[in-house]
């Protein structure tokens, strides 16, 4: 098993972030809650698969959209401050 780098990680973590990024701004413009619910089958498709580490991402993804988007709270702040 290879082993990370501190920079490959700090390289994984952006992908991460931007990723996140677009699930943001896509759910801002689409409706957010069709959008989790997507995110969520597409992860299950992958875990059948075997591919774990995608579903695992993608998974990670729809919980970015359920805190980022369907809550109460972030709608609000939302109007104030878009993205953090």
């Amino acid at each position: 098993m290879t082993t990370l780098t501190r920079a490959d990680a700090q390289v994984l973590e952006a992908y991460t972030d931007a990723l996140r990024a677009l699930v943001t701004a896509l759910g801002w413009q689409i409706d957010p809650v069709r959008l989790h619910s997507d995110l969520q089958s597409i992860a299950g498709v992958a875990r059948k698969d075997g591919q774990g580490a995608s579903a695992g991402l993608i998974d990670e993804l729809a919980r970015t959209v359920e805190a980022r988007l369907l809550t109460t709270k972030v709608s609000i702040e939302r109007t104030v401050i878009p993205f953090r």
